[in-house]
């Protein structure tokens, strides 16, 4: 008797137009934007304009001479460290799945966008050793170990970010350098377009992302008038950090949040309302990623709210 044909998994099912890699590479191209801005904003305004180590030596004369700023150097390093974790985190899962004797999948952009969005969450400045350190992290502990897409209990941007975190915090908040996600207002709008297109074409769930919002608006306007001194309004909640990249781009995986319509709104506006209480009583810069990776482990359990299945009615012969 030969392999099953097919393979039923428990509902609800629906049949997707799209496939896993259009979903991932369109992700790609709407936070594409915001990463570019990110950089370029970084390389005129990061770090108080604070001259980098690598800018210096005979690189930055030469710069110098050729009419060049540091400036330009800044945006290029950047871009680097965005490239590399996007095509590390291809490489590192086409490894993983060789040496865990997996279907090969890493050409479907999902190793890609993580890397993409733990590069996000990092600011510009992070050595090269430690993004290749998190991005391993991330596809093979927070992934492949579990089997890949549809099996990791948690992000695997969350997992390899909370590793160098808890490792090198130094290099994931330097004094004046902020996370590439947050490096400018401009790169915050950006994300949020690029969220909108991704929910208008319905490549993410809009209800995890409107949750969020909502929790982190509501959160905000509750503590600033508990706090008014010290605790900004909801729209400067809203518009820094990361909680854009985190409500449409790592809170909308498919992976590690609800399916249902309630669970969906819910889990989004626990993860906003963790978000500032992180904020407000917390010790880190941003707390999203630490939010996102709580709720990750309750959205199981908030997946049992789901409508109640209609029952037939009796037959009377």
């Amino acid at each position: 008797m030969g392999p099953p044909r097919f393979t039923v998994g428990p509902p609800p099912h629906r049949r997707a137009v799209t496939s896993i890699a259009q979903m991932n590479y369109a992700c790609i191209l709407a936070l594409g934007p915001a990463a570019v801005v990110g950089a370029v904003s970084f390389g005129f305004t990061g770090a108080g304009n604070a001259m980098p180590d690598y800018v210096g030596g005979r690189l930055g004369i030469l710069l110098l001479e050729l009419g060049l700023g540091p400036e330009v150097l800044k945006i290029a390093g950047a871009l680097g460290v965005l490239s590399l974790a996007a095509g590390l985190g291809i490489l590192v899962e086409y490894l993983a799945q060789l040496a865990f004797r997996q279907p090969l999948h890493a050409l479907n952009g999902h190793g890609a966008l993580m890397g993409l969005l733990l590069a996000m969450l990092l600011p510009p400045t992070v050595p090269w050793w430690v993004l290749v350190v998190g991005v391993t992290v991330a596809i093979v502990a927070g992934k492949q170990i579990f089997g890949g897409i549809g099996a990791y209990p948690f992000h695997p941007a969350l997992v390899g970010w909370l590793a160098l975190t808890l490792s090198w915090p130094r290099h994931v908040y330097p004094v004046g350098a902020a996370s590439i996600a947050a490096a400018h207002p401009a790169t915050i709008y950006f994300t949020l377009l690029g969220g909108i297109m991704l929910a208008a074409l319905g490549f993410i769930r809009f209800r995890i992302a409107l949750g969020m919002l909502l929790g982190v608006a509501v959160g905000g306007a509750v503590f600033h008038q508990v706090y008014p001194e010290t605790v900004a309004g909801f729209y400067p909640q809203l518009t820094t950090g990361s909680v854009m990249l985190g409500a449409f781009f790592i809170a909308t995986d498919s992976t590690t949040s609800p399916v249902n319509p309630p669970a969906m709104l819910l889990f989004g506006f626990l993860a906003g309302a963790t978000t500032m209480l992180i904020r407000v009583y917390g010790v880190w810069p941003d707390a999203v990623p630490f939010a996102l990776l709580l709720l990750n482990l309750l959205h199981p359990i908030l997946d049992r709210i789901r409508p109640r299945p209609l029952e037939a009615p009796a037959l009377n012969y």
